[in-house]
């Protein structure tokens, strides 16, 4: 199974931009799966932070919850991503949750399912 949720945060000011997710892997596997960072600078890069939470709003009857680790891969050439994994596998088809990216200059946040 393999989906890709959309998903662009741009600010006029700010030159950083999250987009799509691309899923890597499949139901009942851990997760495996980029965010594509967009027009980042060196800058934003240093400071940027991003932090993956469960959508507590959403009435989600997912019981087990993976827990999710993002890593910032920096690229030379290219665009830099953020990475999510979990160590368990993923039991439900869709989760909800929250992805906030805050850099020295602003911060955005999205939810996502």
């Amino acid at each position: 199974m393999s989906f890709i949720v959309c998903l662009v945060i741009q600010s006029g000011a700010q030159a950083l931009g999250l987009t799509e997710i691309r899923l890597n892997s499949s139901l009942n596997q851990p997760l495996n799966a980029i965010i594509e960072l967009k027009s980042a600078s060196a800058a934003e890069l240093d400071s940027l932070s991003i932090i993956v939470g469960r959508n507590t709003s959403s009435s989600s009857r997912a019981a087990h919850w993976p827990d999710i680790k993002a890593e910032l891969v920096r690229m030379e050439k290219g665009n830099s991503y953020v990475k999510l994994t979990s160590k368990d596998a993923v039991r439900e088809p869709v989760l909800n949750f929250l992805v906030e990216a805050s850099w020295s200059t602003d911060r955005k946040s999205t939810r996502l399912n």
